[in-house]
């Protein structure tokens, strides 16, 4: 499965973001904090946002047709580079 990781800083807290999907499907799951918040099918091309809130912020991830862009209160928050 490929991922991305991301770990926003919210209320002085930091998160642990994480998409992992299979990149020939686009099969995949959303974990913040270690647990699996959203899950969904194949493919994701064109799809809406996926919406979810971190300690009550709103959130989305958003499909860039390769991978995914993590929005927190609207700002794109940077990945972490190399995750496995």
């Amino acid at each position: 499965m490929a991922n991305r990781m991301w770990t926003p800083n919210i209320g002085g807290k930091r998160h642990a973001v994480v998409a992992r999907w299979n990149p020939f499907t686009f099969a995949g799951e959303l974990v913040v904090n270690g647990v699996i918040v959203k899950s969904w099918g194949g493919p994701r091309l064109a799809k809406p946002d996926i919406n979810f809130q971190i300690e009550g912020h709103d959130a989305f991830l958003r499909n860039n047709l390769m991978s995914w862009d993590l929005f927190v209160d609207g700002e794109k928050i940077p990945h972490k580079q190399n995750v496995s």
